[in-house]
């Protein structure tokens, strides 16, 4: 079934602000939108994808009066050149959209091959790759993307992911190494941001126990119990669910009753999520970002 998007659902999810697009429209006749019955304007996937293509390419520095003049197969080969432009990370956020949408491994691997020569294995992956995989999680919020658009590009980004790890290069032990267990709530399948805090601890020189998707909390007490570590990371994006938070809580509370243990969480389920009952070992973090700083401090 074919989304339907308002002008601010466009400008939400393509960085291009509302009253621009309008412009746009008027001037360079670049999409038509459709109306309702009642004849208020929406737009569709179509819309979606082509202004994904000209925020690649308008925010790497074309004007738009020339973008305006690209045909359809024109303007797919000048995103896939938009790489060259450097320090413009929304161009390339943009055109891994693109590649999500549209099927496209052969234009994610062209934007993320690009990304590592220009800026970097690290900065691919933090300045880049770490916003792309929340934007995932807003379009599918948003209902802008379809369960095979997710399983589609989350397995080209675990491809990439599994790649770097396997060849990151783990400085020599310390004091200061600490240990972690990495997981996913049961029923909870989202597992990019959870691979990139992978990369990101094992980067730093910690050791990672990494259990993956929908792990019950019960198999984490027998982890613990084996090797002794006491440091948990999951994120919530769609389990538990909001109502069974609490529940949740009241099994950590339960099962992991010593002060030494620590739960860091993040996760959309948490974005609206208020209550006196959060575990003293549990530490909500509003985004990965900054999950990020508390291993740092």
């Amino acid at each position: 079934m074919e989304s339907k998007y308002s002008i601010k659902d466009l400008e939400k999810l393509s960085g291009i602000k509302a009253h621009t697009l309008r412009a746009w429209e008027q001037r360079y006749q670049l999409i038509e939108p459709k109306r309702t019955d009642t004849n208020i304007r929406y737009y569709i996937d179509e819309h979606l994808k082509k202004i994904l293509n000209i925020a690649v390419l308008v925010k790497s520095g074309m004007r738009i009066s020339k973008v305006a003049e690209l045909g359809p197969e024109e303007l797919r080969a000048a995103v896939i050149d938009a790489g060259r432009y450097q320090g413009n990370y929304e161009s390339q956020i943009n055109a891994f959209k693109i590649a999500m949408l549209e099927y496209d491994e052969y234009l994610f691997d062209s934007i993320f091959n690009k990304c590592l020569i220009q800026f970097g294995t690290e900065e691919t992956l933090s300045r880049i790759m770490g916003k792309f995989i929340q934007e995932v999680g807003l379009l599918w919020q948003a209902g802008a993307i379809s369960v095979s658009n997710e399983h589609f590009i989350s397995n080209l980004v675990k491809q990439k992911l599994f790649a770097i790890i396997d060849q990151t290069i783990i400085p020599q032990k310390s004091d200061k190494r600490k240990s972690y267990v990495l997981y996913l709530p049961a029923d909870e399948l989202h597992e990019l941001g959870l691979l990139y805090l992978y990369y990101y601890l094992k980067k730093l020189g910690n050791r990672v126990i990494y259990l993956g998707q929908s792990v019950p909390i019960e198999y984490l007490k027998e982890v613990a119990d084996k090797t002794q570590v006491d440091q948990f990371i999951s994120i919530f994006t769609t389990n538990p669910h909001f109502e069974e938070i609490d529940i949740y809580f009241q099994k950590i509370g339960e099962m992991f009753n010593k002060d030494n243990y620590r739960f860091f969480l993040t996760g959309m389920q948490f974005h609206n999520y208020e209550t006196d009952g959060i575990p003293s070992q549990v530490e909500i973090c509003p985004d990965i970002e900054s999950l990020k700083k508390t291993f740092i401090r």
